[in-house]
């Protein structure tokens, strides 16, 4: 039987902004200045320097998209445990999991993830995930979870990434408040299922969703 492990809640308190350079700029300097509370989530309308992987830069039409960074310090979520680097592995695959599966939930579309942790459908890019740690010394203290989510925005500037909108794929207009929430329960839920079931598991469900290059 697996140990019991308590629900991990994020996305309370839920920190509104209306235009910011980066949400994860914005999380990391809240943790770096003590003001920063665990499960956390910065939320914006625009970012004039939205941030992806090697240093890309996030596209993004204003109040259109889900803008958004969680944090989280890795001792509430056990705090008789030692995090370190080794732990990052499966904490990222749960958080493309939980991303995953939050889209998923409104289309029945094939979603892939490919790695590092962008998700697909099909051949087109839907949304992206940029993570960034915090450590003191070997322990893996904080972590900053930034996620872009294509939601209602049906024109992009750039073809890069091949991008597509969930309202592009289900031709439906989505609240992002509400699907603010809704991506916020999907990640508790596979943060909880990583610390029950262990990376060697997340890491296998992962493989079974990652796109073919």
């Amino acid at each position: 039987m697996l140990p019991a492990t308590p629900n991990i809640t994020i996305g309370a308190p839920l920190i509104e902004l209306s235009e910011i350079d980066s949400t994860n700029i914005y999380a990391m300097s809240q943790i770096e200045q003590g003001n920063a509370n665990s499960g956390s989530c910065f939320r914006a309308d625009f970012q004039s320097l939205g941030k992806g992987q090697h240093g890309r830069v996030w596209e993004s039409a204003k109040g259109k998209n889900l803008l958004c960074t969680y944090i989280l310090e890795l001792k509430t979520l056990k705090n008789d445990k030692n995090w370190g680097p080794a732990d990052q592995k499966g904490f990222s695959a749960a958080i493309a999991m939980g991303v995953r599966a939050f889209l998923g939930a409104f289309t029945s579309e094939i979603l892939h993830i490919k790695l590092p942790n962008d998700i697909y459908w099909n051949d087109r890019k839907a949304g992206g995930i940029l993570i960034e740690n915090k450590l003191r010394g070997a322990e893996w203290t904080w972590s900053v979870v930034g996620i872009g989510l294509n939601i209602n925005q049906t024109q992009f500037s750039t073809d890069a990434g091949n991008p597509v909108s969930l309202q592009q794929i289900t031709s439906k207009h989505y609240e992002l408040a509400e699907m603010q929430k809704q991506l916020s329960h999907h990640l508790g839920v596979a943060i909880t299922e990583w610390l029950q079931e262990g990376e060697t598991n997340t890491l296998l469900k992962l493989n079974s969703y990652l796109k073919a290059k």
